[in-house]
């Protein structure tokens, strides 16, 4: 199509196209090209304007007359990037809002690129989303904890780590004495409320290294990592039945709470993520039968 051709088009079509560039929800920028390097704000529709924080004034404006150092040189590395490649080309920038932009050059009759439409779309919710269902995949709703999906990579990485590395870890399963009791006197509000301090309280008694997992109702797992003894799964232990002993108010309620706990050590309990599990679940009810509010190391005799 010759040039004339495109001048007698957009003459034609003056107002649809001026309708689609105010009303299109991506933004749209113009730029001029000065010798390949530097770059001048033509035209910006709306959605642009109020993206970027600039008006009619940029018109004629240097990117770098309009924007702090740091982010200018990020704009005109992509602008040059484009002019270079002769070609679309697509970003992704990064910071308060996402955007994907194309980065069209747009060339004169001998060839020289003239000017830089670009054309951004903002993924800020869509990236949200799928940040929040990505969250959702792997944790908790009501408390926020990993699930047990994300426990499983957990568990296998510890263990991979454990073995190459000579160390034990530990997993703790763990039980609250009378829980649905919480449920039946004050309802399913103070249950739900006091299963997210209870997460709270879990979280404090470990390391950062280790993981503090809900397998649902009121079964939570302690995985602790990189071991040196049993010793020491015992201690996390003694801190969890101590600091949960102290008084609980919830929603104007004041109750007590006893947990029962079982042990599985790798790789004396189990060599894999199931029996280690098993193993623990089985010294859970152990410790329940010993008389709860206490943990229990699994051993094979309790098979």
């Amino acid at each position: 199509m010759r040039p004339n051709d495109i001048e007698n088009l957009i003459n034609q079509y003056e107002d649809v196209l001026s309708c689609f560039f105010h009303y299109m929800s991506d933004m749209i920028f113009l730029m001029s090209v000065e010798e390949g390097t530097r770059f001048r704000y033509v035209l910006m529709n709306p959605p642009a304007m109020q993206v970027s924080k600039l008006t009619e004034d940029a018109y004629g404006k240097q990117i770098e007359d309009v924007y702090p150092e740091e982010k200018a040189a990020t704009l005109n590395s992509m602008y040059r990037d484009a002019v270079k490649a002769g070609k679309p080309i697509y970003f992704t920038t990064y910071g308060d809002i996402i955007g994907e932009s194309l980065l069209t050059p747009i060339f004169n009759s001998e060839g020289v690129c003239t000017h830089v439409l670009t054309v951004t779309r903002d993924l800020t919710e869509r990236k949200k989303l799928e940040t929040q269902l990505e969250f959702m995949a792997y944790h908790d709703a009501l408390t926020g904890l990993p699930n047990r999906r994300l426990l499983m990579d957990r568990m296998k990485q510890a263990m991979s780590q454990a073995k190459h590395m000579g160390r034990q870890i530990a997993v703790l399963y763990l039980d609250c004495d009378y829980f649905k009791e919480i449920n039946d006197t004050w309802g399913h509000a103070v249950g739900d409320e006091f299963l997210r301090v209870l997460a709270k309280k879990l979280s404090s008694c470990v390391r950062e290294v280790d993981t503090v997992a809900r397998l649902g109702g009121d079964e939570f797992i302690l995985l602790l990592s990189s071991l040196d003894s049993a010793e020491e799964a015992a201690k996390v232990a003694k801190r969890v039945l101590q600091t949960l002993q102290e008084p609980w108010v919830i929603q104007q309620h004041s109750f007590t709470l006893t947990m029962s706990i079982g042990i599985a050590v790798y790789p004396r309990d189990g060599t894999t993520i199931n029996e280690l599990l098993r193993h623990a679940d089985i010294a859970l009810y152990r410790s329940k039968e010993a008389g709860r509010n206490q943990f229990c190391f699994y051993s094979s005799s309790m098979e």
